[in-house]
């Protein structure tokens, strides 16, 4: 599994969204996974897409939903198929592996992870396919820590339960302007005008809370997500809620296992393997989205903005934000004010 990763920017770009149309230079999509939750919507043309153990038939319209860590690909729909739609038992995921996976994907050496799409020029066919991306780091949504918990709990459960639910016909979106969400989304993240993230997560839960609905609906029993409290991200759900509200503060990391019950290399084991992040990494994420707004929407010095965020001290941010991004935070200022 771990030659299928896909890197994700979960720090500088948690929230993405895209046109994706297809052309020998980037489809199909190669099985891959990632830490994202990603939501694709079928504007034009057939797939077939893979995803766990099941293959799914898509038709313009129709939405399929990739669970983080999920491994999945996209591939042109063969014309036989075309009646077909949603969940298609005739056929094995693995049948459809051996038929399709014969190209190497492309291999991102920076990250040492790969790029999902076949090695340039080993494909000639021409495609007539284009959907709408939404792909997004769950953890970042505007929303309190025990929704985003419930959240995962319930697509957790969604495909435990059933493998159809992971799907969406356009018939039954009908009634959602499905379309326009992903299109503003967008057009939000392109032009990153101010309050952009807070309009993209408001369209990202309105599409979260419409699938929990539709799967209670149709019989989904949630209440089974309260019964089971084996889930290690329970632990967790007031931990981070109390670093979000005490980011500025010091936070040390032998406190907040205490306050889970829990010894230090449980809590730092059980938490990496929860939000695929450090305890240290979650805070520093949490210190330094409140540093841009800072930056962005303040003429403060960075020593005031370094006491207000948490960090030790002016060179500590410095040093950090440069870790994370790249660049100071005076560059990264100067940047986003052009």
């Amino acid at each position: 599994m771990k030659n299928l990763y896909e890197y994700s920017d979960r720090l500088n770009a948690p929230l993405v969204a895209f046109n994706h149309i297809a052309s020998p230079d980037n489809f199909p999509i190669l099985p891959h996974w990632h830490y994202f939750l990603e939501i694709i919507h079928i504007l034009e043309g057939e797939v077939e897409t893979v995803c766990g153990n099941y293959v799914y038939i898509l038709h313009p319209g129709d939405i399929i939903i990739f669970f983080p860590q999920l491994i999945h690909s996209i591939y042109k729909l063969d014309g036989k198929d075309n009646k077909l739609s949603g969940l298609d038992k005739s056929k094995p995921a693995s049948k459809v592996s051996q038929e399709k996976d014969i190209y190497n994907p492309k291999y991102n050496l920076e990250h040492n992870s790969i790029m999902p799409v076949p090695e340039k020029g080993t494909i000639k066919e021409e495609y007539h396919i284009k959907y709408q991306v939404l792909k997004f780091d769950l953890n970042f949504l505007n929303i309190n820590t025990s929704c985003k918990t419930r959240f995962l709990k319930i697509f957790e459960l969604a495909y435990s339960k059933n493998p159809e639910y992971l799907y969406f016909s356009s018939g039954m979106l009908k009634d959602l302007p499905i379309y326009e969400i992903f299109n503003t989304c967008i057009e939000e993240l392109n032009t990153k005008n101010y309050g952009y993230d807070i309009v993209v997560c408001s369209h990202i839960s309105t599409l979260l809370s419409y699938f929990a609905r539709n799967w209670i609906g149709r019989g989904l029993d949630i209440d089974e997500t309260i019964r089971t409290s084996n889930n290690p991200s329970d632990a967790f759900a007031g931990i981070t809620e109390y670093i979000e509200k005490h980011y500025n503060e010091p936070l040390r990391i032998n406190e907040l296992a205490e306050m889970c019950g829990m010894s230090y290399s449980n809590f730092a084991r059980l938490f990496k393997q929860t939000y695929h992040q450090s305890c240290k990494e979650y805070i520093e994420f949490i210190r330094l989205n409140k540093v841009e707004d800072l930056l962005l929407m303040t003429n403060i010095d960075l020593t005031y903005i370094s006491h207000e965020t948490g960090f030790a001290d002016c060179s500590h941010l410095i040093r950090t934000f440069k870790k994370w991004k790249g660049i100071t935070p005076k560059q990264w200022r100067n940047k986003n004010e052009k």
